[in-house]
């Protein structure tokens, strides 16, 4: 089979676990890249479908503000679990497994948040990294947590 590069089935994992990550925080960043009169829109779409589903938990003045972090949390959340999943297995001990996918994640945020400076009608916000980090700290903990715990039933 000249001419061919094989990638031992693990490998092929690996990869295609970056390539999810590589497109993940496209997804992410494209996001910021959107003016705010197309995220508003994107957002109300959202908020409204919640508001006819669920009338006594969300309203029109605060719905907006929880649609639109929920959305920072929910995606730095599965940042968090592909990340970890990406390093856990090369990592070794409990703080290099949490702590360079969340700095990753942050870093993340960094970008994501000073994208948003540049885009008309937005503007990067300190609160929303930490949103963001709050959900890649959960979301490494919660995959470090399952990951630690199907490793003692092997055992």
């Amino acid at each position: 089979m000249r001419g061919y590069v094989t990638i031992p089935l693990m490998n092929k994992k690996k990869v295609i676990l970056r390539i999810i990550i590589v497109l993940w925080i496209c997804l992410i960043w494209g996001h910021s890249l959107q003016p705010a009169n197309i995220s508003n829109k994107e957002s109300g779409a959202v908020l409204t479908f919640l508001i006819n589903h669920f009338p006594s938990v969300f309203n029109a003045d605060t719905g907006m503000v929880i649609v639109r972090k929920s959305a920072h949390f929910t995606e730095y959340f599965i940042l968090g679990i592909l990340l970890c999943c990406e390093m856990i297995s090369y990592l070794r001990g409990a703080f290099k497994r949490f702590s360079v996918p969340a700095v990753a994640g942050l870093f993340v945020s960094f970008i994501d948040e000073t994208i948003q400076l540049f885009v008309e009608g937005r503007s990067g916000e300190v609160r929303d990294m930490w949103i963001d980090f709050a959900g890649v700290v959960l979301g490494v903990l919660i995959t470090m947590a399952i990951s630690n715990n199907r490793h003692s039933r092997r055992r």
